[in-house]
């Protein structure tokens, strides 16, 4: 009968008496007891194990710390991302409200030097406050503001290479009822000759309220403002 050298708890069981106290116990079971034979050491390959089972948790440790790491530098930099498109959205709103305030600015400063002539050449027509303020609005309308000079334009809006001066001169011929000294406005005019009481009179409240078209027919009838 073969006796092996070591053998299980199992085996163990299944031997006699006289067997098993052939063996000892160790920690894997039972091992025979025999003298010279040296026991197999086996603290080498456990420690061997040991490091083998430290090293694949640093590993995954190391694993775990980087993918933890990778992650908070995805966040900083989506943040980092985020905050850059409000940064510049904030930044181009901001540059779109002043070009827009700048270009509105452009506008009122044209329309005021635009006003501001229209306004010396139509008191150049006429002393009276109604006339000169139909004649300022029919005179604009007539100009323009092209690199800073003024322009004439004809009547739909185009750029001519009239004066300011020959503007007047049309401005005299197709509004003498608007003028001063011009017989369209004044005793030969339609209404010129009737007496006090045939001539329309309106506030200078409810003159202002008329359109431009309303204020020239009045004025052109002969109407007086009080």
């Amino acid at each position: 009968m073969t006796i092996k050298y070591s053998v299980s708890t199992e085996e163990f069981g299944t031997l006699d008496d006289s067997q098993q106290g052939l063996y000892s116990q160790g920690e894997d079971g039972y091992t025979l007891n025999v003298e010279g034979v040296p026991r197999e050491d086996v603290s080498g390959l456990k420690r061997k194990i040991d490091e083998l089972l430290t090293e694949k948790k640093t590993v995954q440790q190391k694993a775990s710390e980087a993918e933890e790491l990778a992650k908070v530098q995805a966040a900083d930099k989506m943040r980092k991302a985020n905050d850059f498109e409000q940064l510049y959205n904030s930044s181009e709103s901001e540059r779109q409200k002043a070009s827009e305030e700048l270009a509105t600015l452009k506008a009122n400063l044209q329309k005021q030097q635009i006003a501001g002539q229209a306004g010396q050449v139509a008191s150049e027509l006429t002393k009276d406050v109604a006339r000169a303020k139909l004649l300022t609005e029919q005179i604009s309308s007539r100009l323009s503001l092209v690199d800073g000079e003024i322009r004439v334009l004809d009547v739909n809006g185009n750029l001519t290479v009239s004066t300011v001066q020959e503007l007047t001169q049309s401005i005299k011929a197709e509004y003498p009822f608007l003028v001063d000294g011009s017989q369209a406005a004044g005793g030969g005019a339609t209404g010129g000759n009737s007496g006090a009481g045939d001539t329309k009179q309106v506030s200078r409240a409810e003159f202002d309220g008329y359109d431009a078209v309303k204020r020239m027919k009045f004025v052109k009838s002969g109407g007086k403002i009080i």
